[in-house]
This record gives structure tokens, C-alpha cells and sequence, in this order.
């Protein structure tokens, strides 16, 4: 997991972040499942967008990009945070 002070609710995530977090996935992830996890800044609601990022050999990783509501109490945050987590990887 990765804090970055970036709006990636309005910005697509650099391919630097990318390769950082897919880094961090296999060396921390198991390698059946290389995920990693972006948290941004998102003043308004909460948002979830999962990421595929594949190679020529098949999946690399998936990056699941979290948009937390910077207006919500940080507990409040981070029982989001671990409510998404726990759930099934999609794109929303």
C-alpha cells in the first residue's frame, strides 16, 4: 500500500506509481495474486477503480486505486478502506 497526495480521481495514475506498485507486489504480494493498493486523496465521496496491468507474459498485477473522501473522519476512512478491501477486486 502506497499513500500518494495525488488526484487521481482526476488524473490517470503516472506509469511511475505504476511500476513503483508493481514492485512493491512482487516483493510483497504472493505471487498467485500480485496486488498492490493506491491511496489518494478525494474530497467529496469515497471511489474504488481496480487496475490491470499486463505484459507479454500475462498478468503483471492488479492495482486497486482508493479514493478516500478527505471530508469523513479518519476512522471512518479507514473502516472504508478495510470494508474494500476485504471484498472481491472489480472496477468501480
Amino acid at each position: 500500500m502506497d499513500a500518494k497526495y495525488k488526484r487521481y480521481d482526476r488524473h490517470s495514475v503516472n506509469a511511475a506509481d505504476v511500476h513503483q506498485l508493481l514492485t512493491y507486489s512482487s516483493g510483497y504480494a504472493p505471487a498467485d495474486a500480485p496486488t498492490a493498493v493506491i491511496v489518494h486523496p478525494r474530497p467529496g465521496s469515497h471511489a474504488r477503480r481496480t487496475l490491470q496491468v499486463r505484459g507479454l507474459s500475462g498478468l503483471l498485477g492488479d492495482i486497486n486505486v482508493l479514493g478516500v473522501d478527505t471530508h469523513t473522519a479518519p476512522e471512518q476512512a479507514t473502516a472504508w478502506i478495510g470494508s474494500v478491501l476485504r471484498r472481491p477486486s472489480h472496477t468501480a
